[in-house]
């Protein structure tokens, strides 16, 4: 005769079913020596009956007219009961794994997690794993283990929404951390910060959830930083970039590099002494070395930006001038502005890989954003190279740009380079995917080089001939405002990684113009080596 179910708990008020024949007129149930609490006839062939509290297995049997059925095992549970859920709180969206602690668990059957229910493993007598059901709404609910031995006590959980964020304050900060930062969102709650996988410190947030505050860890280049709670993960739009906060400054008549410290706008440490007439200078993409050309003993040299010392000093071909960098940091391109060619140096060893043949004088160089490509302005040709960086070879034809171009930046989306055109007082803007002229800028007498913002919204162009910098607007193309007023004979320029200050460097004048760029004004002016010529930040 099936009965169900065979078990139930030890303080009894079970409900069995037995099914079967000839069980009209049942008139006692019993469960070893004690009666049912109860009896119910359903029919002919159901009775249904409570069992009395027991212990262990116990012998069940049916009387009716017909006599005593065959005994049928019952085992008695003792009821569960729970101490503790871990972790208390999880998303919303369920998934979490959670580990209820208690006693009698071994023949838990689900968990209830308000009006939604799972499925536990069971780990033994004392201990279960259950993931979690997604949630109604945020909100504590009350969870309960079902068993052999009956339904638990409750105990709370709570679901919590996933986090989002809005907005990080800084986006920038020094490689050996220590920037205190604000991360605005929401359900932050509980939140936990890394930057690439390295935890914040000091991590405290507000009573609404809606703001937390704390202090970078150390690290290098641009992070991912991720935001965890109990209602999930994440991730910071834009990430946030470690730079070294200074400005490194070639001086072609002293032969050294002078670094400034951008955080202060103040001089900081001992000149480098590099080659002889030092020209351009890069900072890798992850702000550990910098690549120096020597103009005059036809070599670079790399500096060390933890030590700021020269760890090597790499060959190459007479007159070296300007230099770039390729986002990956594996190729530093170097122009020979007295040949006709750009010496492509391997940053993993330091050497020549080879060498491209461009127009005549090469200038200025740059790489587009994305790594693939790499402009050279050529003086003698009054145009532009373009370099496939994957075979190191020139395609296409050369750009005709103004007279004498120097420089060549470009926009942070890559689509347009900016040539100045130290002849003509024009700045050029080349259609990057067409690798057309499309529209030409006056400026100022003898502009040498720009410098874009990060937001690509303006350039920064230094007119040497009358020792100012002009504005460009890069939506409409079109000078704003009135040039500003720097020191003789500026040269090189270059944006803070935020974009809050240009540091101009006035070959003429042995300085260094601080502009700020909300205010468009000259805030102030550092004296530097002799005739200071390019200036690289990072």
């Amino acid at each position: 005769m099936p009965m169900s179910p065979n078990r139930g708990s030890t303080a009894g008020g079970t409900q069995v079913t037995f099914t079967g024949t000839n069980l009209a007129g049942t008139s006692a149930v019993m469960f070893g020596s004690k009666p049912a609490t109860s009896i119910t006839q359903i029919s002919p062939t159901e009775v249904t009956a409570v069992s009395p509290a027991g212990t262990g297995v116990v012998e069940v049997t049916l009387t009716t007219p017909a006599g005593v059925s065959d005994p049928i095992p019952f085992y008695y549970f003792d009821p569960p009961v729970l101490c503790s859920v871990t972790p208390a709180s999880g998303p919303l969206a369920g998934g979490a794994t959670v580990t209820l602690t208690g006693s009698a668990l071994s023949t838990s059957t689900s968990v209830r997690f308000g009006t939604h229910t799972a499925t536990p493993t069971v780990i033994n007598d004392r201990q279960i794993s259950v993931t979690t059901p997604a949630g109604d709404a945020a909100g504590t609910v009350t969870v309960s283990v079902t068993t052999a031995g009956g339904t638990s006590n409750s105990l709370s959980y709570t679901y919590v929404g996933a986090p989002t964020v809005t907005a990080l304050t800084p986006t920038f900060g020094t490689p050996s951390g220590g920037t205190s930062f604000t991360l605005t969102g929401t359900n932050l709650t509980g939140a936990g910060v890394t930057f690439n996988g390295a935890p914040a410190t000091g991590v405290t947030v507000n009573a609404a959830g809606t703001s937390l505050s704390g202090t970078t860890p150390a690290g290098t280049g641009t992070a991912t930083v991720q935001v965890t709670t109990p209602g999930g993960s994440a991730t910071v739009p834009g990430g946030f970039t470690y730079t070294l906060q200074r400005a490194y400054v070639t001086n072609t008549g002293s032969n050294n590099v002078l670094v400034i410290n951008t955080a202060t706008s103040t001089v900081t440490g001992t000149p480098i002494t590099v080659g002889a007439n030092p020209r351009g200078v890069a900072v890798t993409p992850d702000a550990t070395r910098v690549y120096v050309t020597n103009n005059g003993s036809a070599t670079v040299s790399v500096i060390d930006t933890a030590t700021n010392t020269v760890t090597t000093t790499i060959p190459v071909s007479t007159t070296p001038h300007g230099v770039a960098i390729t986002p990956d940091g594996t190729r530093a391109y170097v122009a020979h502005n007295g040949l006709s060619t750009v010496s492509v140096i391997n940053t993993a060893t330091n050497s020549v890989l080879t060498t491209v043949t461009v127009g005549t004088n090469p200038y200025g160089i740059s790489v587009t954003p994305n790594g693939t490509r790499v402009y050279v302005t050529s003086q003698g040709t009054n145009s532009v190279s373009v370099i496939d960086t994957a075979s190191n070879t020139v395609v296409g034809s050369s750009i005709a740009v103004g007279s004498s171009p120097r420089g060549v930046t470009f926009t942070p989306d890559g689509t347009r380079a900016y040539v100045t055109n130290s002849g003509s007082g024009t700045v050029s803007v080349i259609n990057t995917a067409t690798n057309t002229l499309t529209t030409t800028i006056t400026v100022g007498t003898t502009p040498r080089r720009s410098a874009i913002t990060p937001d690509g919204t303006r350039a920064y162009v230094t007119n040497s001939g009358s020792g100012t910098v002009s504005v460009i607007n890069t939506a409409t193309n079109t000078v704003t405002g009135t040039p500003l007023t720097v020191g003789t004979t500026p040269y090189g320029v270059a944006l803070t990684p935020d974009g809050v200050r240009a540091y101009v460097a006035n070959q003429g004048s042995n300085s260094v113009s601080v502009i700020d760029t909300a205010a468009n004004t000259v805030t102030s002016t550092l004296t530097v080596g002799t005739g200071p010529f390019a200036v690289a930040t990072a």
